[in-house]
């Protein structure tokens, strides 16, 4: 994201506070907007467009989203078009970004935070492992009413409705993006408005509550900020544990020294053979 585009999600970010409740349908909103620029080439050219000028703007937004969405949605996505984007594209992304954190905004306190991330993994964990499921939900050629009623199948009233409506945007809205890696970015999203870091930790069987909370401890001295920690079993790197956080990847497994340790071993013979 260029510095522009940036530039205006931080403003937007600050503005958007003003309209932050805990009706979900704000969120919503700005979803049903951000897909609707994202559908149209035109439009989305027109409300990113520095040159146009502001009435104009606010014109079409009038005309394409009156009585479709509300009217305090309307007057921020008014606000968020007359910032300037590096790209047309950026004002989609912007918008479901801003979506996702009015989103976070509604649940009612840190308890309910954790539970949307942890049903968000939970999902994405099971999109990612089954090839079948991956393939329904990302398919071009199926209506999105398909997708989200097999969404509505899985899910149902199981998951909180701020998850429900993070995932539908996720699998509604994907724009040729991976369904597990936009659920990992709402994810991350709402571990930001709750000022925590997501630890995607990797072990060969299961953490207790103690060790988890212990090695939640250590990463949050670490990095001086609350860890969400989202835990997953493989039972193919033996023993010790992979750490993926904040653009890092903390290898202690088993599976990665016994791989260094044949490397090194075959570097060794390789000398000797040479010499």
């Amino acid at each position: 994201m260029a510095s522009s585009t940036r530039q205006a999600l931080a403003q937007a970010k600050a503005e958007v506070s003003a309209y932050l409740g805990s009706e979900l349908s704000f969120a919503t909103d700005l979803f049903v907007v951000a897909d609707a620029i994202s559908s149209s080439a035109q439009l989305r050219g027109i409300l990113s467009d520095p040159s146009t000028e502001s009435a104009n703007k606010n014109g079409l937004v009038d005309r394409v989203f009156g009585g479709k969405v509300s009217a305090s949605a309307i007057e921020f996505v008014k606000k968020v078009v007359a910032k300037r984007f590096s790209r047309g594209i950026d004002l989609v992304v912007v918008l479901e970004q801003l979506g996702v954190h009015a989103a976070a905004a509604t649940a009612a306190n840190t308890s309910v935070l954790d539970q949307v991330q942890s049903e968000l993994f939970a999902f994405q964990q099971v999109v990612a492992s089954n090839r079948d499921l991956q393939f329904a939900l990302s398919n071009k050629s199926a209506p999105n009413s398909v997708k989200l009623a097999l969404v509505e199948a899985l899910v149902g009233n199981k998951v909180t409705p701020v998850t429900k409506a993070v995932i539908n945007q996720a699998v509604g809205a994907a724009r040729g993006r991976r369904i597990a890696t936009v659920l990992d970015q709402f994810g991350k999203q709402i571990a930001a408005y709750g000022e925590s870091l997501v630890a995607t930790v990797t072990v060969s069987t299961a953490l207790d509550q103690n060790q988890i909370e212990r090695l939640r401890s250590s990463l949050a001295k670490t990095y001086g900020q609350q860890i969400r920690l989202n835990v997953e079993v493989d039972s193919s790197i033996i023993g010790g544990m992979v750490v993926q956080i904040a653009g890092e990847i903390i290898d202690g497994s088993v599976s990665s020294r016994l791989q260094n340790l044949k490397l090194q071993m075959a570097s060794a013979a390789a000398s000797v053979n040479r010499s």
